[in-house]
């Protein structure tokens, strides 16, 4: 019994009634007719509709990564032009540089320079020219002597005529 005036309620050590106990719990199994429980059930997957499935997705993944493929393969075609240009700038550099030494080494005036410092050579002169007349009628002929070995040497002969 408790005791409301005092410090200490007492009546938390006495015994409890089964009234005040919580009542039974209810059952919370909801009972559906046959029909309806057909309907709540999971579905069912067909075999064809998840084997399209899965085959598009792949063919889908296979265009990504070929794009993707084809992508990386433009990117590093394009690096390597970019160096094979440069290059190719340098080597027509190099090649202009080596063509205008070459001409400036090769020129006439160089010629004549290095004639005239290296060899002692001069430009020609008038005292240095000395015309000369020869007669129209003179003419030599070099005649082989003829050796009547046979018909092979013969056959030798006009062939080394003929060659030479």
């Amino acid at each position: 019994m408790a005791n409301s005036g005092t410090a200490y309620d007492f009546g938390m050590f006495e015994p409890k009634r089964r009234a005040e106990q919580e009542p039974a719990r209810k059952n919370n199994v909801i009972e559906l007719p046959r029909e309806r429980l057909e309907e709540n059930r999971r579905p069912k997957y067909s075999r064809w509709k998840m084997l399209s499935t899965v085959l598009s997705f792949l063919i889908v993944a296979g265009m990504a990564g070929t794009y993707i493929y084809g992508q990386v393969q433009l990117a590093e075609l394009s690096d390597s032009l970019g160096t094979v240009t440069k290059q190719l700038s340098e080597d027509q550099s190099v090649y202009t540089q080596m063509n205008m030494k070459s001409e400036a080494q090769t020129s006439l005036e160089a010629v004549e320079n290095y004639a005239a410092d290296k060899l002692g050579m001069e430009k020609i002169n008038q005292k240095q020219v000395k015309n000369i007349a020869l007669s129209s009628g003179d003419k030599t002929q070099i005649l082989l002597p003829v050796k009547n070995d046979g018909w092979f040497s013969r056959l030798l002969n006009s062939v080394r005529r003929f060659l030479s």
